[in-house]
């Protein structure tokens, strides 16, 4: 009991010593117990300086203040760009795994049919020079049209059984 008394008293004793701002000293009685104080007795064995007073130095503790400020806006920089740096990667990451990603079946159909669209749209526009006839031009547009109504219907389909047939097509001499 004897010594958790001691050992609660040398706590609070470290505790309240930047409070007190003097010297503190330990030492062991006759009987073998051991004290703590700011002047140990005369007759003391084993007498130890544990905490030596510093005179207040109004400057120099403004100048370990204003150094230790330094040190803690260096540190908060750093934290804030490291966290930028890791934000700045997280985002470069998802940015790559959502371009990586395989798109959904309704993504996929979704621009299937607007590239369709844009195809018939396309050749609707061209002379007839570039399909060699009417009929070559129907052929080819029923085509797309076909392609672009199966989409519409069965997505599913369309995609497991593609066809590569797209009419007869007369090139334009260049």
């Amino acid at each position: 009991m004897k010594q958790v008394i001691s050992l609660l008293c040398f706590i609070g004793i470290l505790l309240w010593v930047p409070v007190l701002n003097a010297d503190v000293y330990s030492w062991t009685d006759q009987k073998g117990i051991k004290h703590f104080g700011n002047q140990p007795p005369a007759d003391a064995a084993d007498v130890k300086l544990l905490f030596k007073e510093e005179p207040h130095n109004a400057t120099a503790d403004q100048q370990r203040v204003d150094t230790e400020q330094k040190e803690v806006n260096e540190l908060i920089k750093n934290l804030q760009e490291e966290e930028a740096q890791q934000a700045a990667e997280e985002k470069r990451k998802a940015m790559e795994a959502a371009r990586n990603k395989k798109p959904t079946e309704q993504e996929r159909a979704d621009a299937e049919k607007k590239r369709l669209e844009d195809k018939i749209l396309e050749l609707e526009n061209k002379p007839l020079s570039y399909f060699g006839s009417q009929r070559n031009k129907q052929i080819r547009l029923g085509y797309y049209r076909y392609r672009l109504q199966e989409l519409i219907q069965d997505p599913h389909k369309y995609f497991s059984q593609p066809s590569s047939f797209e009419g007869n097509v007369k090139e334009p001499e260049p």
